[in-house]
C-alpha cells in the first residue's frame, strides 16, 4: 500500500495514495444520520454499484468512531462519508457523487437543470445562515438543531470529552457541547436560535413554492429521468420528516407533495434511508416527539414554527 502523510487543506476529491487494504472495488464509511451519507448510498443504489459498508458512528448516533485511529488513517478530517475506489480515498460527498456518476454516465440527469436544483438543495459554504436565501439545504441544517439536541441527550458527557479532544473543529465540537449542556432552553422564545429558525422556515417556504412550480408537469425534477437533484431533495425531505414539520410544509404544495410520494416509492429510498435507520437515531426522534409535548420551551418553538409554515 502507498503511503502517504496528505495535508487535511487538500482532502478533497479523489487521491493519489490508498488507505486501505480491503478486497473490494468500493467501499463505503459512512453513518445511518448523515445527509451526506445517505445522499451518496441512494446514489450507488441507484447506479446499481456494490459496496463494502463500514458503519461508522459520530457523536449524535452514540459514539465518535470517526475519531478512532482507524478511521483517522481513512480521513485525517474525521467526516463522512468517504468513498474509496481500488482503497483510493474520495472526499467530500459532492465529489463522491460527481466521480461515480462520470464512471457510470447515462445512469443519472446531469442536466444544467438537475445540476441548478442539486445546488439549491444543498448546504453550501462554512455559515448556513449566509446561504438562506439561495439553498434550502442551508435552511434544513439551521432547523436541525431540535432533534441534535433529542440525540445528543442521551450520550455520557464523558464522550463529549473525549469528542472535544479529538476532533480536529474545535467550533463543531463545542457547538455540540452546548447542545448537550444546555438542552431545550436554546430555543426559548426570541433566542438567537428561534430566531434563525423562523428565517430559514421563511426562505425554505420560498424553495419549496419553486420547487412547486416547477414540477407543475413534471414527473423528477429533469422531467422523466431520475437525476442527482432527485436525491437531493429526497434526503432534505426525509430529513424535514423526521424533524416533524414536513406534512405541513407540504400540505398546500400538492406538486411537491405528490413528487415526495414517488420519491418514497423507490427501492433505494426503502433500502439506503427507512431500512438504514440505525437504533440511535430511531430513539432520538422518538425522543423529540416527546420533548415537544413536554417541553416548554421545545413546544412554543415549534408553536411558532408551525405559525410561520401555516400559509397565509
Amino acid at each position: 500500500m502507498k503511503k502517504k502523510n496528505p495535508n487535511k487543506k487538500t482532502l478533497i476529491g479523489k487521491q493519489d495514495f490508498k488507505v486501505s487494504d480491503l478486497d473490494h472495488e468500493w467501499a463505503l464509511f459512512h453513518n445511518d444520520f448523515s445527509l451526506c451519507s445517505r445522499k451518496v448510498r441512494v446514489c450507488l443504489a441507484e447506479l446499481k454499484i456494490e459496496y463494502h459498508s463500514s458503519h461508522i458512528h459520530l457523536i449524535e448516533t452514540k459514539d465518535c468512531e470517526n475519531l478512532s485511529k482507524s478511521f483517522l488513517k481513512i480521513n485525517p478530517n474525521a467526516t463522512v462519508p468517504v468513498l474509496l475506489h481500488n482503497n483510493y480515498p474520495i472526499y467530500e460527498s459532492h465529489k463522491q457523487i460527481e466521480y461515480i456518476s462520470n464512471l457510470y454516465s447515462g445512469g443519472l440527469s446531469g442536466s444544467e437543470v438537475a445540476s441548478k436544483w442539486n445546488e439549491k438543495g444543498s448546504l453550501v459554504g462554512d455559515d448556513p445562515v449566509k446561504g438562506m436565501e439561495n439553498y434550502a439545504g442551508n435552511c434544513v441544517s439551521l432547523l436541525t438543531q431540535p432533534l441534535f439536541v433529542a440525540m445528543l441527550s442521551k450520550i455520557s458527557f464523558f464522550k463529549f470529552i473525549k469528542y472535544f479532544i479529538k476532533h480536529p473543529s474545535k467550533f463543531r465540537a463545542f457547538n455540540f457541547i452546548l447542545f448537550k449542556l444546555i438542552g431545550n432552553s436554546l430555543f426559548k422564545k426570541n433566542s438567537i436560535n428561534q430566531r434563525i429558525a423562523t428565517k430559514a422556515l421563511r426562505h425554505l417556504r420560498i424553495h419549496l413554492d419553486d420547487l412547486n412550480a416547477h414540477m407543475s408537469s413534471k414527473k423528477w425534477i429533469d422531467g422523466d429521468q431520475f437525476s442527482i437533484a432527485d436525491i437531493t431533495w429526497m434526503v432534505l425531505f426525509h430529513r424535514l420528516n423526521e424533524l416533524q414539520i414536513l406534512r405541513l410544509l407540504l400540505a398546500d404544495r400538492e406538486k411537491v407533495n405528490s413528487y415526495y410520494k414517488r420519491l418514497k416509492e423507490r427501492d433505494s429510498f426503502k433500502n439506503c434511508i427507512i431500512n438504514f435507520s440505525d437504533e440511535s437515531t430511531l430513539l432520538g426522534i422518538e425522543k423529540l416527539k416527546s420533548d415537544i409535548k413536554t417541553s416548554k420551551n421545545l413546544s412554543l418553538f415549534y408553536q411558532l414554527m408551525h405559525e410561520e409554515i401555516k400559509p397565509a
